[in-house]
């Protein structure tokens, strides 16, 4: 699938290009419209950069995918996986400069494993009676 038009590109703090698309949804509860928002990754060709919130011109792009293993298996062994779609940018202009602040991504590989004072009722380790 061919993609051509106008985007705002976005880089993280590790150097992952990423764009938005919205679309409108109407609320069941409220009957309101509401925008929702979905990040797309973004490539680009070889030792190309852009700055975050870069506006561009995309003359020549495509729309493709990657796939990353869940650790699961199918009941046949083969391997579970999640599927994402990915833009990438062979051609553009740009319109509008970004700037060269990143913005910061979650940090996902903190464990759950750092539990408070109410985790285990408040009691600290001295009060145990093992």
């Amino acid at each position: 699938m061919n993609v051509t038009g106008e985007a705002r590109i976005l880089k993280d703090d590790r150097g992952v290009y990423k764009t938005t698309l919205v679309t409108t949804e109407t609320n069941k509860e409220t009957q309101e419209e509401e925008k929702a928002f979905m990040k797309i990754n973004v490539g680009f060709k070889k030792d190309v950069e852009v700055k975050n919130k870069t506006k561009i011109n995309i003359k020549d792009g495509f729309l493709t995918f990657f796939r990353i293993a869940t650790g699961e298996t199918y009941d046949n062994g083969k391997p579970i996986y999640n599927y994402f779609p990915k833009l990438v940018i062979m051609d553009f202009d740009v319109i509008e400069e970004g700037i060269d602040e990143t913005y910061q991504t979650k940090d996902y590989s903190a464990s759950q494993t750092n539990f408070s004072d109410d985790t285990l009722g408040g009691y600290d380790d001295s009060e145990l009676p093992f």
